[in-house]
């Protein structure tokens, strides 16, 4: 999870009013933040990959000055016409082709405010800008620029001096430089990349890479010039979004600039005047609360929006750096904040059943018993993992399910299969004593023709330096003979996640259940786990449904 470190003294300068320091501290989580570290200087706040609008002190001040009252009223953002033109170059549509802008004046800068809006740029290039594989953002000087401004494409050989050098390099240098490395994969597929440069032919960046060094940023910068390029045209203009309003906050002006393709032209920042739609009685339902329309619309001030209630609706204007509001539950979160999560208060539901245990989960917990019994030690993953994880465990599915419009490259995917979180979690513990034997018990999912498969899983995990198939299999057997009476079979089988001629599938009678064997070396590498791992991954759910039918 993203966190940003927020010093005090700079905090209560943003602050319209009084609170002291014991007291921000304690009313920091109910705006749904958590406090990582304290010291008499900073604090370190741990904020959702959503919400990137609290990247920086600027948008924690501006959250506060409306939750604790201190600003009854909003000013809305306010862009003013600029004289900045961006033309893009047609080849630019096959390498990189979005791109958003904005010019930023007369912001007073000091080293902390640098180091504010870094911190700002880099928690968007990771979040939303999926490591700045979507979205990259240069931020630049503005008064050493020359309007216009094109977009560009250019081959290997075109040289210039990038940012913090002192020599112009070609592109291929760049590329093969430690910070070209780590972003060349991104443009590894083209043979021209993308440039910004200005009417002096001076590069103001090399996206998704690095800036030029003409229009790097000192204390003594008052105007900025801002562009966002990448692959998805929403992403630009969200990241954009959480830019020109934190810099606004800061005491800048906006102004917009006109961008220039071949058969259109569009004018950035575009503040969208979007309403939501929420009832009055879903709201009320959903934190069991009896709230007037006039309370709803007080506590919908504090998180920043602007309501009106007719009859049972509830209209709701929301900031622009508020895109993570998707579903009428997001809104309801939000009168809740307003409310305070301090205020609720729990209660028991009146009924006059008898609650008992789901024998399924009873069973589950059985398994759980047994295996802890055997030494084993239970993890516990999230159902939710990322593409780069499954693609270091080599599991080759077709049918994966993405999560639409995730806020984080961490959650994007339901899980298909328990294997990665277990060699995951040896990688994260290469340091510690071995032997390691570890099992997880959850839900994968799967899809089945239309609708999504929810099925459980149990995963064994053996990792030291003389494991083997048959320390696997006793487990397995174990497993099948104390808790479902099973003489589970196995059979030689293939499969990419595991090392030619120590794999087999499980059966149990005729029915194909599960999987066991040795991880492949290269899976092994991609996870940097040092020792071999021998594991079996069987369809719980079939067992159980089983014994209990």
């Amino acid at each position: 999870m993203p966190v940003v470190t927020v010093y005090f003294d700079r905090l209560f300068s943003m602050l319209k009013g009084e609170i002291s320091k014991n007291e921000l501290v304690d009313i920091i989580p109910y705006l749904g933040l958590d406090i990582e570290e304290k010291t008499e200087q900073y604090i370190k706040i741990e904020y959702n990959p959503n919400r990137p609008d609290y990247s920086t002190d600027y948008g924690l001040a501006r959250a506060l000055n409306s939750f604790l009252d201190f600003e009854k009223e909003f000013p809305r953002y306010n862009v003013t016409d600029g004289d900045v033109d961006i033309h893009v170059d047609k080849s630019i549509e096959r390498v990189r082709p979005y791109i958003v802008a904005v010019v930023i004046k007369g912001i007073k800068l000091d080293d902390e405010s640098i180091r504010q809006i870094i911190t700002m740029q880099e928690d968007l290039h990771n979040g939303i800008g999926r490591k700045r594989k979507k979205v990259s953002i240069g931020i630049h000087n503005f008064d050493v620029i020359k309007a216009p401004i094109e977009y560009i494409t250019v081959d290997e050989s075109f040289s210039f001096i990038p940012l913090t050098k002192n020599k112009q390099m070609t592109i291929r240098e760049i590329l093969n430089s430690e910070i070209g490395g780590k972003y060349s994969k991104i443009l590894s597929e083209h043979k021209l990349y993308p440039i910004l440069r200005d009417a002096n032919k001076e590069v103001l960046s090399f996206p998704p890479i690095i800036n030029g060094d003409l229009t790097k940023l000192d204390s003594k910068t008052t105007n900025l010039f801002i562009d966002v390029t990448g692959t998805e045209l929403a992403a630009v203009n969200n990241a954009l979004s959480i830019l020109f309003t934190a810099l606004s906050d800061a005491g800048g002006s906006i102004h917009s600039v006109k961008i220039s393709y071949d058969n259109r032209t569009e004018t950035t920042p575009e503040i969208p005047d979007k309403v939501f739609k929420v009832k009055l009685s879903y709201a009320k339902s959903l934190l069991g609360l009896e709230l007037s329309g006039k309370e709803v619309v007080e506590y919908l001030r504090r998180c920043r929006m602007l309501a009106e209630i007719d009859e049972d609706i509830i209209k709701i204007k929301t900031q622009p750096f508020r895109f993570d509001l998707i579903h009428p539950v997001d809104l309801v979160e939000e009168i809740g904040l307003g409310y305070g999560i301090q205020n609720l208060q729990p209660t028991l539901p009146g009924s006059n059943m008898t609650g008992g245990f789901d024998k399924k989960q009873q069973l589950l917990t059985q398994t759980r018993d047994v295996l802890t019994g055997l030494g084993l030690i239970e993890i516990m993953t999230i159902g939710l993992i990322s593409q780069e994880i499954l693609d270091k465990s080599n599991i080759k599915n077709k049918d994966i399910i993405k999560v639409v419009d995730t806020k984080s490259i961490e959650h994007e995917i339901l899980k298909n299969s328990n294997i990665p979180g277990i060699l995951k979690t040896f990688s994260r513990n290469i340091h510690k004593k071995y032997p390691q034997r570890i099992f997880e018990i959850s839900k994968i999912f799967l899809k089945d023709n239309n609708t999504i498969k929810e099925q459980y899983n149990l995963t064994v995990g053996l990792a030291h330096a003389t494991v083997n198939f048959t320390e696997a299999s006793s487990y397995l057997n174990a497993v099948g003979k104390q808790l479902f009476n099973i003489d589970f079979r196995t059979a030689a089988s293939e499969n990419e996640v595991f090392l030619k001629g120590r794999v087999a599938n499980i059966f149990n009678g005729k029915t194909h259940i599960g999987i066991i064997g040795e991880i492949h070396p290269q899976i092994l590498e991609n996870f940097a786990i040092r020792t071999p791992v021998v594991l079996f991954d069987i369809n719980l759910e079939e067992l159980l449904r089983e014994k209990l039918f």
